[in-house]
C-alpha cells in the first residue's frame, strides 16, 4: 500500500476542508502524522470491484465522448509544495484534461441526477488540476451497473488558491509540528477512541468551556427525548388505527404493524450450566456519560 503519510491526496483534500462526509480534518491528521494507522481496504470486495470495473468505465468514456486516454501510474506532485500529490486514473489525449473513473452503488443515483456531482469528487478532480497545472477534469461514473454519466469539471482559479491556502496551512501547522485540530465532528468517535483507547482513572478539572459544551449537550438530549416521545406517540396513533390488521394504506404511503418472533439466549441458565464463561467475548470500548454534580 502507497506511504500515503508523506503528501495530501486527492481523497484527503475535502476531509482537509471540512467537507467530506466520509473522513474528518482529525482523521487525516491522525494518519498523516502516524499517531493511527490507516486502515487497509485493499482487499475489501468494492475497492476491488472498481479497480476492476476501472477500465470498462474508461472504455465507456471513450465510447460516449469519442475521446482517448490512457493511464497514469506516476504520482503527481505539485510544483511548488512537494506534499500534495494526486494518483490520477486517466490523461485525456490531445486535452489539457485529467480523468477521474468512479463506481457507485445505486443508493447513490441521486447524488448523480442533471449536473449533480458529489462535493467531495468535485474538491478531488480540483486538487488534482491543482496539483497538475492541467485545465479540465472529467468525471466518469458507473452507478449500480446499469447507468452511466460522465461530467465536466473546469478548473477554478479562485477555488484552487483557496483550497491550496487551507491545505497548506493544514500540513504547516498542524501535521509537521503534530498538533491536534481542536475541531470535531460527529464521524469522530472511532478516530478518538483510537487515539485514547484506554482511560487512566484520573479526574481532571476543566473549565468553562467543558460547561458551555454540557449546557449545550444536555438541551439537544432534551430536545431528542422530546422528539422521540412525539415520534412513539405518533407510530402508536397509526397502530390503533391498523388494531388486529397487518398492513395500512392510504394514497400517499404504507406502513405495517407485524407479529414477529425473536429468540435470544436465557444468560442466567448458560451461567447457571458453567457454559457462559466459555463462550463469553469481552471487547474493550469507552462509554461517555455525563451528570450534574452533586451538591456539596
Amino acid at each position: 500500500m502507497q506511504d500515503r503519510t508523506k503528501f495530501l491526496g486527492g481523497t484527503d483534500a475535502a476531509a482537509v476542508l471540512g467537507l467530506s462526509r466520509f473522513r474528518t480534518p482529525l482523521e487525516v491528521w491522525a494518519i498523516k502524522t502516524g499517531t493511527v494507522k490507516e486502515e487497509d481496504i485493499s482487499n475489501k470486495l468494492s475497492v476491488k470491484l472498481g479497480k476492476k470495473l476501472e477500465d470498462t468505465v474508461a472504455e465507456l468514456f471513450e465510447e460516449e465522448t469519442g475521446k482517448k486516454t490512457h493511464k497514469v501510474s506516476e504520482s503527481q506532485i505539485h510544483p511548488e509544495y512537494p506534499f500534495l500529490g494526486a494518483q490520477i486514473d486517466r490523461k485525456v489525449e490531445g486535452e489539457d484534461a485529467v480523468l477521474e473513473v468512479k463506481t457507485a452503488s445505486a443508493w447513490k443515483a441521486k447524488e448523480w441526477v442533471g449536473e449533480e456531482i458529489p462535493i467531495e469528487y468535485i474538491i478531488q478532480v480540483m486538487h488534482q488540476l491543482a496539483v497538475t497545472g492541467r485545465k479540465l477534469g472529467y468525471i466518469a461514473v458507473l452507478i449500480g451497473n446499469q447507468d452511466f454519466k460522465w461530467k465536466k469539471i473546469v478548473r477554478d482559479e479562485k477555488m484552487i488558491k483557496e483550497m491550496v491556502k487551507k491545505e497548506v496551512d493544514f500540513w504547516n501547522n498542524f501535521v509537521l509540528t503534530k498538533t491536534m485540530p481542536m475541531i470535531v465532528k460527529a464521524q469522530d468517535d472511532d478516530i478518538l477512541y483510537k487515539l485514547y483507547p484506554d482511560s487512566n482513572q484520573k479526574e481532571v478539572e476543566l473549565g468553562d468551556d467543558a460547561n458551555k459544551v454540557l449546557e449545550s449537550l444536555e438541551g439537544l438530549r432534551a430536545d431528542r427525548a422530546s422528539v422521540e416521545d412525539a415520534i412513539a406517540q405518533q407510530e402508536n396513533e397509526l397502530k390503533l388505527m391498523l388494531k388486529e390488521n397487518e398492513i395500512g394504506i392510504t394514497d400517499k404511503y404504507r406502513f405495517s404493524w407485524k407479529t414477529q418472533q425473536r429468540q435470544s439466549v436465557d444468560l442466567e441458565k448458560l451461567k447457571g450450566a458453567g457454559l457462559y464463561e466459555q463462550f463469553a467475548k469481552i471487547t474493550q470500548t469507552r462509554v461517555f456519560r455525563y451528570g450534574k454534580k452533586k451538591e456539596e
